[in-house]
Parts: structure tokens; sequence; C-alpha cells
């Protein structure tokens, strides 16, 4: 296997931005559009051509016909140290993966795997795309990671303004889970990073009901949120909204608050990487309750945080050290990498354009990346927010030079 050949561009026209990534596709190779095995091509394009991925993917098989392309619109996309957000932008990668280790599906029941027949391999993983707009969401989720062997899937939540933002997997898809499945023959190395810093310690939910948490550890929950905030105990007991909001830590709280919760006896992972953080999103003083955006179960484990830059580019590094002393133990070697992250995260977290995939690029090389900017991204079986899912392809050396 070679490495993956990859292309990003941007420009006002939507056709001369996909001539440029093909040009890139097509650079340093002589079998571009000769060779009949079928190849995976991946394909990402900003809201602003939204529109035209059909048109995009079009152009894309007639200069690549022995390839099929999976992909999306969303808020933005990212390649090896660069990131596109409000420029009307693509990028797209050719994976050469082993013949007959992979399947596309433009919806659920597609995917080889579970009650499934057994006429085609079974999906080993899944790279999946998700319309925001199903109130089923997370169960769906949960349900096609059953599909798979292992329960992993990696992707996330695509799509900008448009709820319904097209899909691509051989076929255009407006709506549901589309993406493409592996098989075991396909190898892949996948962390999540969450760029969170904890407040406090950790803490056990007693009681809770729909999106409210009511206790923690046995004690009023917005007791222990205000606690672990450093407010003065008589403020602490006040039932005045307004004076519990003045004497919270503002400069701690800038970048908004959240809570990890994770399951009681769920595997712990280093830093964050088994909560899914969401967002507080208001305080009950009257009720001594909390609301946030989940539906909380009574016995998870729960720590309150804020993002924070500099946990974002430790945490972020960690990963990617992670990965790379894997990929050295093992003799393996990169063929391509995915990223998806969170729209909030990128440059208003990192602090300019292409900060975050720049890390990547430094800690990892200059290996092909493509990936995109998400509504909530996708790993393992469950949705997260502001976090970084990053997967690479890998082969042993002697394979990735055949």
């Amino acid at each position: 296997m070679h490495a993956f050949r990859h292309g990003h561009a941007t420009h006002p026209n939507w056709r001369q931005a996909t001539e440029l990534v093909m040009a890139q596709l097509e650079a340093g190779t002589t079998d571009a559009a000769a060779t009949d095995e079928p190849r995976l091509g991946l394909v990402y394009v900003t809201e602003r051509f939204a529109e035209r991925l059909g048109d995009v993917a079009t152009l894309l098989r007639e200069r690549f016909p022995s390839v099929q392309w999976v992909g999306a619109s969303s808020h933005g996309v990212c390649a090896a140290s660069i990131e596109y957000m409000r420029e009307p932008a693509l990028v797209a990668m050719i994976c050469e993966l082993p013949a007959g280790s992979w399947t596309l599906f433009s919806e659920p029941g597609e995917l080889p795997g579970g009650a499934r027949a057994a006429d085609a391999p079974p999906a080993w993983t899944a790279l999946v795309h998700a319309a925001p707009a199903s109130a089923q969401l997370a169960e769906e989720i949960a349900s096609l990671a059953t599909r798979v062997d292992t329960g992993f899937l990696f992707g996330g939540l695509i799509g900008g303004s448009d709820p319904r933002s097209p899909q691509l997997a051989g076929r255009m898809v407006h709506g549901g889970l589309s993406g493409v499945g592996f098989g075991e023959s396909v190898r892949l190395l996948s962390r999540l990073t969450q760029g969170c810093a904890p407040l406090a310690r950790e803490h056990v939910i007693s009681e809770c009901s729909l999106h409210y948490i009511h206790r923690l550890d046995d004690q009023p929950a917005l007791d222990v949120l205000l606690e672990d905030l450093g407010v003065p105990a008589e403020v602490r007991e006040s039932r005045d909204g307004n004076e519990i909001l003045r004497a919270l830590p503002l400069e701690r709280l800038s970048r908004g608050l959240m809570i990890g919760l994770a399951p009681a006896e769920g595997e712990r992972g280093i830093g964050f990487g088994d909560y899914a953080v969401v967002n507080v999103l208001g305080i009950d003083p009257q009720h001594r309750l909390l609301a946030v955006a989940a539906t909380p179960s009574q016995g998870e484990r729960a720590v309150f945080c804020t993002r924070d830059r500099q946990a974002a580019r430790a945490d972020l590094i960690r990963i990617c050290t992670e990965l790379r002393e894997e990929v050295e133990s093992a003799s393996l070697q990169i063929l391509g990498a995915h990223y998806v992250s969170c729209v909030a995260r990128g440059e208003h977290l990192f602090g300019a354009p292409g900060a975050e995939t720049g890390i990547i690029a430094h800690n990892l090389g200059n290996v092909p990346l493509v990936g995109f900017f998400a509504n909530g991204e996708i790993a393992r079986d469950r949705i997260y927010g502001y976090t970084g899912v990053l997967t690479l392809f890998v082969a042993p050396h002697e394979a990735a030079r055949t």
C-alpha cells in the first residue's frame, strides 16, 4: 500500500477549486485514472460549496473513475496544517486500501454486520457522517456501533446552517447516517482529545431528572458547583440569582462552563478521554439545581470544567505523542489521517487558523490528512462535544512499500 494522496483548495468558483484539488491528487502518480481497482475517496466541502457537493463529486468521478467517494459539507474543513472555515473550500484524499476491505453505506442498514446475512465482509469499524436533525441521534449512533465488530465508530455531525446538509456515500444523501465501513484488514489507530481543564475534584450524581442535576455527592448540585468555583460561603447560600452571578469568577469562565459526564463503571481514560463534555445551561437558586445540555443518569461521574487553550494544546500533543509511540513501537507507517474537530475549537480555542492541525503536523510529521469541523464528534458509540477525534490509517513498513 502507498501513502494516501490528498489535496485542498479555496476559490470562489467551485469548479476551479475542484480542479486545483484534482491536480494535487494527480501529482506524483502516473496512474491517476488508469487502474480499475476500486479505491476509496474522502471529500469535504465548506458550507459555501454545500449546494455544489454533487457537482464536485461528478468532476471527481470523471477524473478518477475507479474511486468511490464519501464525504459531506460542514462548517469548515481541514487538511495538513490548514483550516478553512468561512471561505469556499474543499479537501479530498484518495486512500489506497486492500481490495474488498471497505464498503460505503448511505443508511445504517447497508453497513455489513449485526444481523445482516454474510453476503459482505463484516465491518470492523466505520467512519460516520451524521445529520444533526434527528431527535434520536444518540440512540441511532449507539445502534450503529453494534453493527461493527469492535463497537468503534469515528466521525461527526456534519452540516452548517441547514440541518439536512448534503452527504455523499456513492450517491447524494440528505439526512440520517452515512459513511464507510472498514474490514479488519484496514488497520486504524484513533484517539480522542478534549481541551478542558477541571475546576476541582470529581463528583457522583446522586439525583437527577430530564436535563437537571439536583444533587451531587448527596449535596445540592448548585452548592457543589459554587464551592468548586471558590464562591464565598455566605454567597453560596443565597437564593438571589443576581448576587450569585456577581460572585462568579468571570475570568475563569470566559470560555464557558461545562460539565463532563462519564458512566459510573466505565473504563477511566487519561485526561477527559472517558467524559462527554456538555454545557451547563443554567442554575436555579431556589431549588439549588443545575440545567445541563444532556440527560444525566444517577450514579454517573461528573466534573465541572472550562475550556482552556493551554489544556487543549497539551492534550492534543498528548494524543499525537501516544499515536506516534504506538506507530514507532510496532514498526508501522502512517498512510493517512482523518481528523474531526468541534466547530468551537480551531482558531477560536487555539488562537489562529491552522494552529490546531499544525500541532498534529508538528508531532506526527507531514502526513496526508483531511477532515472537518463538526456540530458534535463521534467516537466509539457516543456523541461528544468540544473534542477532536484523530484517526490514523497505518500499515507495516513492508506492506506500505508494496
